[in-house]
């Protein structure tokens, strides 16, 4: 187009915009945006709800606070329809701003443009993602009693409500809404139920299920994959795994349904939670069997299944076999899993040489797979090995190629850990030959890393002695 001497419009752009997801390259969503920015024409309608909904889509906060901040401040863009202020109020509350969503929402309302269902589900969200159901509860409530309005209000919009009290962990609220969703003469959606099964599952209602269940079938509603799923999750959280096998079953021999990952591993996890290492090996079989690729989610939970009945050799095993069967490479909650395993069967090399792995590969360990080892090293006498994990952890000069820890989230535990390991370094008599030579590579290559003043100067007082 460029070549032709065509420059792209709003239309390039929005078109551009639909393709962008939360797996496209930096590079592309950063072109797509210049783009916008660079455009002759101005923002118009379409655009900006087209922008923002892309921004969401994304998934990346920070773009899409900096989009919202300055549509804020150029406000050119006239908005006349129900569907741009949901688009606008759903942005604003990924971005964790509820205000800028309540602006939207009244400035909406005071032109006396009528929301459609979506805009209010949108609105509902909002409030609710943002920790507060009640207020969400309340816009229904609202909603319910505008004559123009009260009958957008579906069960999905209920469902917002119902998953935030859900999380909540307040049932009560929870049994409130359901009622009051039936009293509203709201007819509920197989979504519906799963979100009410769901809550009952994560919070001890495994007793109400049945009637759910059934209430669901005289409904004419059809459980589907989730709902099995969600009763074979509850079963398996109250440990009762016998039960959750039973749910397979049933959905193999009365459904056209078959098991995902997602229930497979639910059924693994159960099968380590109760030390099942024989039946959790036979549904790892009967997995593969089926055509469903075990993930990285699934080995973690096979090296936990296998550790916990003391067979790390097997483990092991696992993480060989399935990366090389199913060609893809063990993450960090993987090797995290291996380690620990290693640390409670007391094999410490065996840790050492994990970690020595992920730093080959380059996987970044967690604070607390660091913190383990270097604790153990430590409590086994071998400080050389805890100030070379520590080295490593930091992203400073050590001898063997241990990954480093070393991102924006983790400095202040970092910092902390470094601190500790210093002063115990230090009481242990290791200042000249250990504590010092690291204090010192870390004013030099991390000079804004702070460390403890009275370690500082614990370990200057030993040098002078």
């Amino acid at each position: 187009m460029r070549a032709q001497g065509i420059v792209p419009n709003r239309v390039t752009c929005s078109i551009l915009l639909k393709d962008l997801k939360a797996r496209s390259p930096g590079s592309d969503v950063t072109r797509t945006m210049d783009l916008i920015t660079a455009m002759d024409e101005p923002m118009d309608e379409v655009l900006l709800s087209s922008t923002v909904e892309a921004c969401v889509r994304v998934g990346k906060l920070d773009l899409l606070t900096t989009k919202l901040a300055q549509i804020t401040k150029d406000n050119h863009v006239v908005v006349s329809g129900a569907h741009t202020f949901g688009s606008l109020i759903k942005a604003y509350g990924h971005a964790r701003d509820v205000d800028g969503a309540w602006r939207c929402w009244k400035e909406m309302r005071t032109r006396h443009i009528t929301p459609t269902s979506i805009t209010i589900g949108c609105m509902v969200e909002a409030v609710v993602i943002n920790g507060d159901p009640e207020g969400g509860y309340e816009l229904i409530k609202q909603m319910q009693e505008d004559d123009l309005c009260r009958d957008q209000v579906n069960a999905i919009i209920y469902g917002s409500v119902l998953k935030g009290f859900a999380q909540q962990k307040n049932m009560e609220r929870v049994w409130n809404v359901w009622t009051d969703m039936f009293e509203s003469k709201v007819v509920p959606s197989i979504t519906t139920y799963n979100a009410v099964m769901d809550a009952c599952a994560r919070n001890g209602g495994m007793d109400r299920l049945t009637q759910l269940l059934a209430d669901m079938k005289e409904r004419g509603l059809k459980p589907n994959l989730i709902t099995y799923s969600t009763v074979l999750k509850g079963h398996c959280l109250h440990g009762d795994i016998r039960t959750a096998f039973d749910v397979l079953e049933e959905m193999c021999k009365e459904t056209n349904l078959r098991p995902d990952e997602i229930m497979y591993n639910t059924l693994l996890d159960g099968c380590a939670q109760s030390n099942l290492v024989k039946e959790g090996l036979q549904l790892l079989k009967r997995m593969q069997d089926e055509g469903i690729r075990p993930s990285n989610y699934t080995l973690s939970i096979l090296v936990k299944l296998t550790s916990h009945a003391r067979h790390l050799d097997q483990a092991f095993e696992l993480v060989d076999q399935l990366t090389k069967k199913y060609r893809f490479r063990p993450n960090a909650p993987v090797y995290g899993h291996l380690i620990q395993a290693c640390l409670s069967s007391k094999d410490l090399q065996r840790a050492l040489g994990v970690l020595e792995s992920m730093g080959h590969d380059k996987v970044q360990p967690d604070m607390r797979t660091v913190s383990s080892v270097i604790r153990t090293c430590i409590s086994q006498g071998l400080l050389n090995q805890a100030a070379d994990v520590l080295r490593g952890a930091l992203g400073i000069p050590c001898t063997a190629p241990y990954p480093s820890a070393n991102d924006a989230r983790a400095v202040k535990g970092l910092e902390d850990l470094a601190s500790e390991v210093l002063g115990t370094l230090a009481a242990r008599g290791c200042i000249k030959d250990l504590a010092a030579p690291i204090l010192s590579d870390i004013r030099q290559y991390k000079p804004k890393f702070r460390i403890e003043s009275s370690i500082q100067r614990k370990i200057a007082t030993g040098l002078t002695l």
